[in-house]
C-alpha cells in the first residue's frame, strides 16, 4: 500500500518553499482535509462514501467551534430571529464521518500536501478548500465611520445600536439631524434585504411605541451601478425597487459613497445626515484562497477546472465561495449557497471514483450545476423569486424564500428554532426591542436558553 498522509505515522518531511529549505514535523494526516465547515463542507460531510467515514480516513479543519447560517443575519439584525437559531456547533458533523480538529489554517504548501495550522502541520493526500468569504472592506475615506454587515456579530452590533438609536429619539432630549436615519451602502442582495427589514422594523416601532420619536426614521440605499442585485435578472430590480418604494425605503442609484463621518455619508456633492451607516457592499475570498496559485477574479476567488480542482493540483478541490467555476452556458457562478450544496455531494461522489482509479472523462463526468434560480426577501411579508422560471413575488416569494432556507439549515433543531421565531413573531415582539418600543434583553422564548452569545 502507497504511503500516504493518511496510513503514515507523524514523522519528519524535508519540504521547499523556493530556496529555503525547512523540516516539517506533520503532527497529523488524513485521507481527505475540508478545511471550513460551510455550506459545501457540511453537504460533503453528509455524503462521504463509506471508505472515507473511518477514523483517520478524513478531518475536518475549522478555526470555529460554531457554524452561522449568515444567509439570515439581517433577520437576526431586526430581532425577528434569536442568534441561537442561527448558530450551530460544528462537532456533531463529523459525528461518525470525520475527525474534527479546530484550528485556524495559516498557510498551505501544495507541493509537500501540508497545511500549517495554529495546532500544527497537517498532511493530507486529497485537499478540499472551503473557508468561506469574508466581508469586503470600505475603503479607506469609509472604513472609520461605517459598520461591516457579514456575521451575527454585526448584526448584533446593528441591532444594538438600533434600540439606542430609538430609545435616545423617543427620550426628552433634542436629537441631531439624523438620529434615526440609516444609510446603506450596497445594492447587492444584502443590502436590499437588509434595508427591507430596516423599514419593516421602524413601522412595528412606531406601531408598538407609546412615544413618538422626535425625528421620522429613514432608510436609505445606495447602489453605485444603474440598478439593484445587477448580476440577476431585471425582474429582481424591478420589484425590488417597487416594494421597497412602499416600505418607505429611499433608492439612490447610480450613488456612489465616497465619504463618512461620524454623523453620515458623503455621496458626490450631497451630504446625508446618518447615526447609522452600514457597509453591505459584497464579500471577497479567504486571504487563504487569495494566495493559491492561479488566476482570480476581482473578489479573490481561484479559478477552477471542470473537476472543481486547480488546474496544476488535481488533489485539491476548491468549493463554495472560494472557488471560481466557469459554467459553459451561464458564465462564472456566484458565490451563494445554491452553487456550494451542489458542489459538496458532487465532489463526495468525484472522491468515490478517484479512490476506485477512475480517471477517464466517462469515469470522472465533470461538475454539472442545475440553476435552480434565487430568491430575495423584501421583508417580512414579501420577496422576489425566478425559481426554475417560475417568477414570484409578494407572500409567495417569501413562503418559498422560508421554506428554501429551513431546507439549508443544517440541524432538525435550528429549522425548528428559526421557524418558531418565524411563527411566533407577533405575539413575542422582536427580540432586542420591546413590547413598547424600547430596549429588552428578553431571551427568545423559543431556544430556551439566555443570550449569553450577547453579553
Amino acid at each position: 500500500m502507497p504511503e500516504t498522509p493518511g496510513n503514515r505515522p507523524p514523522s519528519n518531511v524535508e519540504a521547499t518553499s523556493g530556496r529555503t529549505a525547512r523540516s516539517l514535523r506533520v503532527d497529523r494526516g488524513a485521507r481527505v482535509v475540508i478545511v471550513g465547515a460551510g455550506f459545501a463542507g457540511a453537504s460533503l460531510l453528509r455524503h462521504l462514501p463509506p471508505a472515507l467515514k473511518k477514523p483517520g480516513e478524513t478531518l475536518l479543519v475549522d478555526r470555529r467551534e460554531e457554524w452561522e447560517f449568515v444567509p439570515l443575519a439581517h433577520e437576526v439584525a431586526v430581532g425577528r430571529v434569536h442568534p441561537g437559531s442561527v448558530r450551530s456547533p460544528i462537532s456533531p458533523l463529523c459525528r461518525g464521518a470525520c475527525t474534527f480538529l479546530r484550528a485556524e489554517v495559516t498557510g498551505l504548501d501544495l507541493d509537500e500536501r501540508v497545511l500549517h495550522t495554529s495546532e500544527g502541520v497537517v498532511g493530507y493526500e486529497y485537499l478540499v478548500l472551503n473557508p468561506g468569504s469574508v466581508a469586503t472592506q470600505p475603503p479607506g475615506p469609509l472604513r472609520d465611520h461605517t459598520q461591516t454587515f457579514w456575521s451575527v456579530k454585526d448584526a448584533l452590533t446593528l441591532r444594538d445600536g438600533l434600540a439606542r438609536a430609538w430609545n435616545g429619539s423617543a427620550g426628552p432630549r433634542p436629537v441631531p439631524p439624523g438620529a434615526l436615519t440609516v444609510a446603506v451602502i450596497g445594492g447587492g442582495a444584502t443590502g436590499v434585504e437588509l434595508a427591507a427589514e430596516l423599514a419593516a422594523l421602524f413601522d412595528y416601532l412606531k406601531k408598538r411605541s407609546h412615544r413618538r420619536p422626535r425625528e421620522e426614521p429613514r432608510v436609505v440605499l445606495f447602489e453605485a451601478a444603474d440598478r439593484l442585485m445587477g448580476w440577476l435578472d431585471p425582474y429582481f430590480d424591478r420589484v425590488a425597487q417597487q416594494t421597497l418604494a412602499n416600505l418607505g425605503v429611499e433608492v439612490r442609484l447610480n450613488a456612489p459613497v465616497d465619504g463618512a463621518t461620524g454623523s453620515g455619508v458623503w455621496f458626490g456633492d450631497e451630504f446625508l445626515p446618518a447615526a447609522t451607516r452600514v457597509w453591505a457592499a459584497g464579500v471577497e475570498a479567504s486571504p487563504l484562497v487569495r494566495d493559491l496559485p492561479g488566476k482570480h477574479d476581482a473578489s479573490g476567488r481561484v479559478g477552477v477546472d471542470e473537476h472543481l480542482t486547480l488546474p496544476d493540483h488535481p488533489e485539491v478541490y476548491v468549493l463554495g465561495d472560494a472557488g471560481n467555476y466557469f459554467h459553459p452556458k451561464l458564465g462564472p457562478l456566484p458565490p451563494t449557497a445554491s452553487v456550494a450544496v451542489q458542489q459538496g455531494p458532487w465532489t463526495a461522489r468525484d472522491l468515490k471514483r478517484r479512490l476506485r482509479g477512475a480517471g477517464s472523462r466517462r469515469g470522472r463526468p465533470p461538475f454539472r450545476f442545475f440553476d435552480r434560480g434565487y430568491v430575495v426577501s423584501l421583508g417580512p411579508e414579501s420577496g422576489v423569486a425566478d425559481a426554475v422560471g417560475l417568477k414570484l413575488r409578494g407572500p409567495a416569494a417569501q413562503a418559498l424564500y422560508r421554506s428554501v432556507f429551513l431546507y439549508y439549515i443544517k440541524s432538525r433543531r435550528d429549522r425548528l428554532l428559526t421557524g418558531a421565531d418565524w411563527a411566533m413573531e407577533r405575539t413575542i415582539g422582536r427580540l432586542g426591542f420591546g413590547s413598547d418600543g424600547t430596549d429588552s434583553s428578553q431571551p427568545s422564548a423559543f431556544s430556551g436558553e439566555q443570550e449569553k452569545d450577547e453579553r
